[in-house]
């Protein structure tokens, strides 16, 4: 259902002018292909994953030989033409990736008009819920529909420098809890050279994103909204967490803000390599790239579980993901859907995956290949994909809303009120979570005003 009234568009200005640009220069642009056979069209936005797909796609066009695969690498500006096609009902490919921090955008408005294929039925017919991680799932799920299949597992592990806690007289495989973590860390930061000024600090955490706090939260079982779409940012464990967050830094000053805009930032992996930062809390994509950026720090690095909040409970969260999907354009889902499982099922592909990006596939089945309990030369001989796969079962859930890129960049500021002491973390969090629910209750009036306003034109 498109509303072309431009004031009360449900999505605003910009996404209307999008639309209506994107469906005049469609008129000058489309034209069908004269290729023989019958055409995939595969949307992606992350190069590692063309260069995977590019390599073994001509392998399933073998398979399918009547099959031609369209691959086509938007980059960074895929969601929107994605979200505009989709509004439009016109020019969306067949099959699509989807970033874990965009797919809220796709579920707005009436949930039988979200433009993604309902995946359940196929899933749960051939058993592939009993063959997956199930917790994977739920950022790809909203209101018991199932719109996509999860490309990763990105369990998050505790990278540390195992020389430099050494030095210290720490032996982090000890650490079990993260009050252990805490002991350790006071040990562990320390002014060198007796200036005044600390030259190492135990952990880099980023308190301008919601990114490492976010992290602990899933770990505690909490997050943003619960499974049912209700705002939980405010509840007594996430604000517990946030005073823990914060402590860290001002409390017991063992955390170092991150240098530069992220843990990818160039001057982040030069704090590194000058020992300032001693662990970082890191899923399975950051660790190869690390290796990439800095290949000289190889055999400084280790790796165990995350501290645990209790004894005996969850020593791992998940960050970041991709899943694939089914647009309802598809003109053939059934032959989607096997260019689906052989992109994500296939165990060959799986391992080519993890040898390239160190990325954990969600597929059970494929966790028993050799190449995960090879030794990691960069982390000193430590089998790391052994250790990944042993957390991978406690991956804790992270339920979606189709508000949580506007919750997300509210959060980065709560986080970081709390964290320069602004406001208390409960405040903050309080103040979150009254912003989100007037939001989404203002958003929904204007669908409901919106609808209303087309059905009396009718």
């Amino acid at each position: 259902r498109i509303l072309f009234d431009i004031d009360n568009f449900p999505l605003g200005k910009g996404p209307m002018v999008m639309l209506a640009l994107f469906l005049v220069s469609c008129l000058f642009i489309y034209t069908p292909t004269e290729e023989k056979g019958e055409n995939l069209e595969f949307w992606i936005f992350a190069n590692t994953h063309y260069e995977e797909y590019q390599a073994r796609i001509p392998i399933f066009e073998e398979m399918y030989p009547e099959v031609n695969v369209q691959l086509i690498n938007y980059g960074g500006t895929m969601h929107d033409k994605l979200l505009t096609a989709l509004l439009s009902d016109f020019g969306a490919p067949d099959v699509v990736e989807v970033e874990i921090t965009s797919i809220g955008r796709f579920l707005k408005g009436d949930i039988d008009e979200v433009g993604f294929v309902d995946l359940r039925s196929r899933l749960e017919s051939e058993g592939w819920m009993d063959k997956l991680v199930v917790s994977r799932f739920t950022p790809w799920s909203y209101k018991d529909r199932i719109f996509g299949i999860p490309h990763d597992l990105h369990p998050v592990v505790l990278l540390f420098r195992d020389d430099l806690f050494k030095a210290a007289g720490v032996d982090m495989t000890e650490i079990e809890t993260w009050e252990d973590f805490i002991t350790a860390g006071k040990k562990a930061t320390r002014d060198l050279d007796g200036d005044g000024e600390i030259d190492q600090y135990a952990i880099v955490l980023d308190r301008r994103t919601e990114s490492d706090y976010f992290n602990l939260l899933l770990q505690r079982g909490g997050g943003f909204f619960d499974a049912n779409g209700n705002v939980v940012i405010d509840s007594e464990i996430a604000i517990d967490t946030l005073e823990f967050f914060t402590s860290l830094f001002n409390e017991h000053q063992i955390a170092t803000p991150v240098y530069g805009t992220w843990h990818g930032d160039p001057s982040n992996f030069a704090a590194m390599q000058d020992g300032k930062i001693l662990s970082i809390l890191a899923p399975d994509w950051y660790v190869g790239i690390l290796k990439s950026q800095v290949p000289q720090m190889s055999g400084k690095w280790k790796a165990i579980g995350m501290p645990a909040w209790e004894h005996d409970s969850r020593r791992t969260t998940t960050r970041g993901g991709t899943m694939v999907g089914i647009t309802k354009q598809c003109p053939n889902p059934d032959l989607a859907w096997e260019l689906l499982k052989f992109a994500y099922f296939d165990k060959a592909g799986l391992i080519n995956r993890y040898e390239t990006t160190r990325i954990i596939p969600p597929l059970k089945a494929a966790w028993d290949a050799p190449i995960y309990k090879e030794p990691d030369q960069y982390l000193g001989g430590q089998p790391l994909g052994q250790l990944f796969i042993e957390l991978a079962p406690d991956l804790p859930p992270r339920y979606q809303n189709p508000y949580w890129s506007e919750a997300a960049d509210l959060l980065n500021d709560a986080i970081f009120n709390a964290v320069t002491e602004k406001q208390t973390p409960r405040e903050a969090l309080t103040q979150l979570a009254e912003k989100v629910q007037t939001l989404i209750a203002k958003d929904q009036e204007r669908w409901a005003e919106g609808i209303k306003n087309e059905d009396r034109t009718k």
